[in-house]
């Protein structure tokens, strides 16, 4: 991803429309396939093994929210092009990967196990953590910030 920005930034993007709208597009067609391919056992296609049920459900929703996070990282920068905006939007990527998902993941197996079907409570808390959901909350929360910002 730094590397993504990085090169956004030698190419001059914050002032180039037409390359962020094609930046936009691109991470919604990533999120689309994300989507499309959140049944597929991406672990044992990578392994070529099968391991037990616990770790190839942690290794794949592992995988799609860091695909989902980091689309939408790109999303979010085709939207702002701002550097703070996308510090910001890593350091929620961190906090779900590493403080929300083993939270999550301790939940689901102590009380489900490695099953597709959740509980409500745990469903909508994997929308929230699997799902780009925290993501998508940031944007509007930034723009809010700048348009109360405008105002002052």
């Amino acid at each position: 991803m730094v590397f993504l920005v990085q090169t956004c930034k030698k190419m001059e993007i914050r002032n180039n429309v037409k390359m962020r709208v094609l930046l936009g597009i691109s991470a919604v067609a990533g999120l689309a396939a994300v989507f499309m391919v959140q049944r597929l056992d991406m672990f044992a296609l990578i392994s070529g093994r099968q391991f037990n049920d616990e770790l190839h459900f942690a290794v794949n929703r592992t995988l799609r929210i860091f695909f989902n996070d980091a689309f939408m990282l790109l999303f979010i920068y085709a939207l702002f092009a701002d550097r703070k905006v996308i510090r910001l939007a890593v350091g929620i990527q961190i906090l779900d990967l590493f403080v929300l998902f083993p939270i999550y993941l301790g939940l689901k197996f102590s009380f489900e196990g490695a099953s597709e079907l959740s509980s409500p409570f745990l469903s909508q808390f994997h929308r929230l953590i699997v799902n780009p959901t925290l993501m998508i909350l940031l944007i509007p929360a930034v723009y809010y910030q700048k348009i109360i910002q405008e105002k002052r």
